[in-house]
């Protein structure tokens, strides 16, 4: 993370002989038992960008700490409609984070004096530089309705266009939440209606990065790349294939593929598969070209190679591991 431009630009908006350390943000949801009446944990996790990411990824180094365990508790819907649900737990949420977050307000602001390793005492200015999450949380954490992009303006119905849009910032999400405040007079759904129509979340009146220093919620979002690409284009991908090939005739070809080391065998072809998950996603992308010799135009090949090369490169482990 120190080889960013991020950090150097923040850098000298700290005082001198101040520094910066980036704090990284994990939440994730997890289904811990799948019978009825399973149990659920959030854990909130956190890391600093100082430790190398190959360390980070690491369970057994250490490098992140569990802080806090966010609230899975079912709460009384009664007289509640979905959406009045839905916008309680969006503010429970974010109040459990402000309340977590809330020493990185006037620890980012003035800074804390730490020793490093030889004793020397510095000042840090601890700021929130990275939040880890998957789109569902991406889209809680960041205010913006879900089906949208977390990151620019481009609204649901228009995320296939390649016009690019504004992007959106703290300003410009806070300030859509307040005039809607304004206008609302003290009802929820007139509230609720108004930010829905600007792609923002109708249930947060204070966002908890709403006072972090130095902190754009929406530039720190890391890409979600299970979701977004192996479960997500790969997934269409897929699907178109199936529609062009056909399911019985791509299946008996990925049936007829000899063993080999490293890719998975599916014997009884992919069109069966339901509730596939990443991994399986995976190595069907390791097998689907070779399938697909003969059956199509060699301009449909070349496309369906280059949204699988831009998916391995833009796997991040794939392009900085050390050999």
């Amino acid at each position: 993370m120190w080889t960013a431009k991020w950090w150097h630009v923040l850098q000298t908006q700290l005082p001198a002989h101040a520094t910066v350390a980036p704090v990284i943000i994990t939440t994730d949801k997890t289904q811990l038992t799948q019978f009825s009446g399973g149990k659920s944990a959030y854990p909130v996790y956190l890391t600093i960008g100082n430790v190398p990411k190959s360390l980070r990824r690491k369970p057994s180094t250490n490098a992140s700490i569990l802080i806090a365990y966010l609230s899975v508790d079912k709460m009384d819907r009664s007289g509640m409609s979905e959406a009045q649900h839905r916008s309680k737990v969006h503010r429970v949420f974010h109040e459990s984070m402000k309340h977590i977050l809330a020493p990185l307000v006037e620890a980012g602001k003035n800074g804390v004096q730490m020793a490093n390793h030889l004793g020397e005492v510095r000042q840090i200015h601890p700021i929130l530089s990275s939040y880890v999450a998957d789109y569902p949380e991406q889209c809680l954490v960041a205010c913006c309705k879900s089906g949208t992009c977390p990151k620019c303006q481009c609204s649901a119905l228009n995320l296939g266009k390649s016009t690019p849009l504004p992007h959106r910032t703290p300003h410009w999400t806070l300030s859509v939440i307040e005039t809607a405040r304004k206008q609302s007079k003290g009802s929820a759904a007139e509230f609720s209606k108004q930010c829905m129509e600007q792609d923002v979340t109708g249930g947060v009146f204070e966002p908890f990065w709403k006072d972090l220093p130095f902190t754009d919620i929406h530039r720190i979002l890391t890409p979600d790349v299970l979701h977004q690409l192996y479960q997500g284009v790969l997934k269409h991908i897929i699907a178109w294939c199936q529609s062009v090939v056909g399911d019985k005739r791509l299946d008996r070809r990925i049936q007829s593929l000899p063993q080999f080391q490293g890719l998975r065998q599916f014997k009884n072809g992919i069109s069966a598969l339901s509730q596939i998950s990443g991994a399986e996603h995976k190595d069907m992308a390791k097998i689907l070209i070779p399938c697909l010799i003969g059956t199509v135009l060699v301009q449909a090949i070349k496309a369906v190679k280059g949204l699988l090369d831009f998916i391995f490169l833009s796997r991040p482990f794939n392009i900085w591991k050390k050999p």
